[in-house]
C-alpha cells in the first residue's frame, strides 16, 4: 500500500487538488443531507409516493426549460473576469445583465406557475401533479438574488462563508422537509420546504451583497442600473443565449428521460429508476460538482495570463479531475448496490441495476467539467449547445423506438447510453480551439 501511499501524496501536493479537496470538506454536510433526504422521502412516501415525487420533479424539470436565460453561468465566467482585470465597470455591466435576464426568468417561471395544472391535465388526465409543481416553480423565483450573491462570494474568494451558507441552506429545507412531512404533508411537505429556504436565503442574498460590495469594491445595483455598454452588454446576451441552450439542455439530463419514462411506466418504476441515478450521480456530486465550480471561475483567470499558460493547467485539470472522478466512481460502484436494500428497503434493491448503468454513464461527465469553461472563455458555447440539442433528441428519438419493444428500463439505458456518447464529443472541438489558440500566441 506503499504505492497509493505515495500516489496520494503526490495528489495532496497540487494546488488544484487541494482546492478540491478543502471546498470537499464543505460538500461532505450537502452530500450526507442529500442522502439523508432520499431515505426519510423513500420511508416516509412509499414507493408510491415517492415515485409520484418523480414525477413532479420530473415535470418541473422539463416544463422549466424556458425559464434558464443562462444568466448564473454567463455572469460568473465574466464577473470573474472583470474582477480578475480589477474592471469595475465591465462587473457592473454583467450585473446589470444578469438583474435584466432574472426579471425574464421570473416572469416565465410566474407563467409556468399559472398554466402548469392545464398542461398537468393534458399530459396525465389529472391536476396533481402540475398543482404541486407550481410549489416548484415559486421555489425557484426565490433563486436569482441568492445565486448572484453565491456568484460574488465565489469571485472574491470567501469560499468558507459560501460553504456555510450553502449548507445552512440544504441543512434548513432538510429540516423543514422533516417537520411538514411528520405533520402528514406528505409530497406537498418536501415541496414547500424548498420554497421556505429558497425564501429565506433570497432575504439573505439581498442584506449581504450590498455589504460584500462595500468590502471588496464590487459594483451595486444602482451602479449596474447606471452602467451604459451596449457592446458588452449584447455579448453577454449572446453568449448567454448559447449558454442557457447549453445548460438547460444538459440540466433536462437525466430529468427528460425521467419524464419520457413517466409516460409509459407506472410511477413506482419512474420512483425506482430516479433513487438510482441519484445515487448514481453521487461520485460526480462529491468530485465533478468542485471541479466544475471551480473551474468556472479559475479557467477564465487563467486565460487573462495567456494562451499557452492556460493550455497547460487544463491539461493537468483534466487529468487531475478524470483520476478523482474514476476512483469515486469505482468505490460508489461497489459499496452503493449493498447498501440500497438495508438503507431504503429490499422493495427498492432493484435500484442497483439501474444505478450501475447509470454510474458508468456519469464517467464521462467529467469531460464537461473542464471543457465548457473554455468554451464560454472562447465564446464557442454553441458547440456544446448544438451537440447537447442532438444528444438530447436523439436520445429521446431512442428511447420511443426501443419502448414499442422492449421495456421501458431497457428504453432507458439505450437512450442514455447514445446520450452520453453524442455529447462526449464536445472534447473534439474544444481541443482543437484550445491548441490552435496556444499555439497563435
Amino acid at each position: 500500500m506503499i504505492w497509493m501511499k505515495n500516489l496520494l501524496s503526490s495528489y495532496a501536493r497540487i494546488p488544484f487538488v487541494r482546492n478540491i479537496l478543502t471546498m470537499q470538506c464543505g460538500r461532505m454536510i450537502s452530500i450526507g443531507c442529500s442522502f439523508v433526504s432520499s431515505i426519510i422521502y423513500a420511508r416516509v412516501l412509499g414507493l408510491s409516493g415517492y415515485g409520484l415525487y418523480a414525477v413532479v420533479m420530473a415535470f418541473a424539470g422539463t416544463a422549466g426549460l424556458i425559464t434558464n436565460l443562462g444568466q448564473q453561468a454567463t455572469a460568473l465566467t465574466f464577473f470573474a473576469e472583470a474582477h480578475g482585470a480589477k474592471d469595475r465597470a465591465t462587473m457592473a455591466v454583467v450585473l446589470k445583465y444578469y438583474v435584466l435576464l432574472s426579471i425574464g426568468t421570473i416572469a416565465l417561471l410566474g407563467l409556468l406557475a399559472y398554466i402548469a395544472p392545464h398542461i398537468s391535465l393534458l399530459i396525465y388526465g389529472d391536476v396533481t401533479v402540475g398543482q404541486l409543481a407550481v410549489l416548484v416553480f415559486l421555489s425557484s423565483m426565490m433563486e436569482p438574488v441568492f445565486a448572484f450573491t453565491a456568484i460574488a462570494l465565489q469571485v472574491v474568494r470567501r469560499i468558507t462563508l459560501l460553504t456555510v451558507l450553502e449548507n445552512t441552506k440544504i441543512v434548513l429545507q432538510l429540516l423543514l422537509a422533516v417537520l411538514f412531512l411528520l405533520l402528514g404533508y406528505g409530497v406537498r411537505g418536501v415541496l414547500l420546504s424548498s420554497l421556505g429556504a429558497s425564501a429565506v436565503f433570497c432575504i439573505i442574498g439581498v442584506l449581504l451583497y450590498p455589504v460584500l460590495a462595500r468590502q471588496h469594491s464590487l459594483p451595486s445595483l444602482s451602479d449596474a442600473l447606471r452602467a451604459n455598454n451596449p457592446t458588452k452588454l449584447w455579448r453577454y446576451i449572446k453568449d448567454g443565449f448559447w449558454i442557457a441552450i447549453d445548460k438547460n439542455i444538459g440540466n433536462l439530463y437525466p430529468t427528460v428521460f425521467l419524464f419520457a419514462m413517466s409516460t409509459v411506466a407506472t410511477e413506482s418504476v419512474v420512483g425506482l429508476v430516479r433513487l438510482a441515478v441519484k445515487l448514481a450521480g453521487l461520485p460526480a456530486s462529491f468530485v465533478l460538482a468542485s471541479v466544475s465550480r471551480l473551474s468556472s471561475s479559475v479557467i477564465p483567470e487563467i486565460a487573462g495570463r495567456g494562451k499557452q499558460v492556460l493550455r497547460r493547467h487544463v491539461t493537468r485539470l483534466a487529468l487531475h479531475a478524470g483520476a478523482l472522478h474514476l476512483g469515486a466512481t469505482i468505490g460508489a460502484a461497489a459499496i452503493v448496490p449493498l447498501c440500497i436494500p438495508l438503507i431504503y428497503g429490499e422493495h427498492f434493491g432493484i435500484a442497483m441495476y439501474p444505478f450501475w448503468v447509470v454510474v458508468a454513464l456519469n464517467l464521462l461527465l467529467a469531460l464537461h467539467a473542464i471543457v465548457t469553461p473554455i468554451l464560454r472563455v472562447y465564446s464557442k458555447i454553441a458547440i456544446a449547445a448544438v451537440l447537447n440539442v442532438i444528444a438530447t433528441l436523439l436520445g429521446m428519438g431512442v428511447f420511443v423506438l426501443l419502448a414499442r419493444h422492449y421495456s421501458p428500463t431497457i428504453a432507458l439505458y439505450g437512450s442514455m447510453t447514445l446520450y452520453h456518447i453524442v455529447i462526449a464529443l464536445v472534447i473534439v472541438p474544444a481541443w482543437r480551439s484550445l491548441y490552435s489558440s496556444a499555439t497563435s500566441a
